[in-house]
């Protein structure tokens, strides 16, 4: 199939999509895996992140207006379940000078900021916020249970965010956007809280004017998949960096990459 046939990978995505988002197999490069397509809002995207595979674009379709209701109310259910107060658990507490674990952790990192220790699961705990609401929070394990590493205590939020900067830095965990906007404090930090995205993840990085990815190296594939994907919602310049290291290990290669992000 000629990769100019926009048509036939129209039709193509368009019925993948019929029950919801779609993500397999590309039929045009025969890549494995590789095929994303969704449809929102009567806004049909579709993309392969194979190398050499031109495949990829989006399209507004019609939609009825109860169609248009329809898809909206699962959306709207959802930021109503997000701004209602995450009720802190008792074993939630302000650190003390007493919680040795808690306050080595962050120094280890050489982070400041608001948390709470867990004394029961012994973690170090970073709120998550939506309108000045605590939704969320997320810890991390510092006692001798390390499974999980990382705690989701409401799993209201879909990620983490600090900073107010008019350019987004996409990361993976809390500690690396603390990091990361301890270094930059003119850029907003987001951690993914892992290594996939949603549409969630698409919607807040499309209010800035640019977005710069940077995964641990061990995700570079991810990296440069999602650097694409952004592109392909928001339509704003995306920049994908290359690391040494995880952004929290501070590695002076890495944060001389940051230091100047207007230059990409």
């Amino acid at each position: 199939m000629s990769k100019h046939n926009w048509k036939q990978h129209r039709e193509y995505a368009e019925s993948v999509t019929a029950h919801g988002s779609h993500r397999g197999d590309c039929p045009f490069c025969r890549g494995k895996n590789t095929f994303s397509a969704s449809c929102e809002y009567g806004l049909l995207m579709y993309n392969c992140y194979k190398l050499g595979c031109n495949v990829g674009g989006k399209f507004d379709t019609d939609m009825t207006a109860s169609e248009i209701r329809r898809h909206l109310r699962p959306a709207q259910d959802q930021i109503k379940r997000e701004v209602e107060t995450m009720e802190i658990p008792a074993q939630l507490v302000e650190p003390t000078r007493q919680h040795t674990k808690h306050n080595r952790f962050m120094r280890r990192w050489g982070i400041v900021g608001n948390t709470f220790y867990d004394v029961q699961r012994e973690r170090v705990v970073f709120p998550i916020y939506y309108k000045h609401q605590m939704i969320d929070a997320i810890g991390r394990a510092v006692g001798a249970t390390q499974n999980p590493k990382w705690y989701r205590y409401t799993g209201a939020a879909d990620y983490y965010t600090v900073g107010e900067g008019d350019t987004i830095l996409i990361v993976e965990d809390v500690v690396s956007a603390i990091v990361a906007y301890q270094e930059m404090s003119d850029v907003t930090c987001m951690a993914i809280l892992g290594t996939s995205m949603n549409h969630k993840h698409f919607e807040k990085i499309g209010e800035y004017d640019k977005a710069v990815i940077a995964l641990d190296p061990d995700a570079l594939s991810k990296t440069i998949e999602y650097r694409r994907e952004i592109e392909l919602w928001t339509g704003n310049k995306t920049v994908a960096l290359s690391l040494s290291d995880d952004i929290k290990y501070r590695m002076p290669e890495d944060m001389e990459k940051l230091a100047d992000l207007s230059k990409y």
